[in-house]
């Protein structure tokens, strides 16, 4: 039975829109999937952005803690840092790479000492002016003290590897391959 030059149109035409709105729906599904990897990707680099702005402020308060060497520095408080880091680590637990958390994570250990030590020595230092005479107790804040210098090195440590793999992360998205 040959088919009728009607019924072959309608066949053709049939598949022909079948095609064309399979084509569009695995267009729409791409472009869907596409746009949600680049929020999840915009979300990730905001994150990291706050992870890097929260890791600069607790350097500048290292910093002027180093500096002025001040036991009463109301800008330095590690309850309240340890706060505002835990935020952030809230944000990369959601957003952020394995490789990123991991790296993070080792800062938060270097800044959990770090924050004790000061902790430590203001103690120390509260105690030793309350007993000027008492050489030994001074000789313990001294020790302290070295020890928050030797931490605050690590830790700077720690954020420079932390912003160097952020840094890495976004030349990968950006250019497509590992720059290092």
């Amino acid at each position: 039975m040959a088919l009728e030059p009607v019924e072959a149109t309608l066949i053709a035409a049939s598949v022909g829109a079948l095609a064309s709105t399979a084509g569009v729906l695995l267009n729409n599904r791409l472009t869907r999937e596409r746009e949600r990897q680049h929020r999840v990707w915009e979300r990730r680099m905001n994150t990291y952005q706050e992870v890097l702005r929260t890791r600069q402020m607790l350097a500048r308060h290292r910093a002027e803690l180093l500096r002025t060497q001040s036991s009463k520095m109301d800008f330095i408080d590690p309850e309240r840092e340890l706060n505002a880091a835990s935020l952030t680590r809230v944000q990369l637990d959601m957003f952020g790479t394995f490789g990123i958390r991991t790296v993070d994570m080792l800062v938060w250990v270097a800044f959990n000492h770090w924050a004790r030590a000061v902790s430590e020595w203001r103690e120390l230092h509260a105690r030793a002016t309350a007993h000027l005479n008492d050489h030994d107790l001074w000789g313990e804040v001294d020790k302290k003290w070295e020890e928050i210098k030797d931490l605050s090195k690590t830790l700077d440590l720690a954020d420079t590897r932390l912003t160097e793999a952020i840094r890495e992360e976004a030349d990968f998205k950006e250019y497509g391959t590992r720059t290092r």
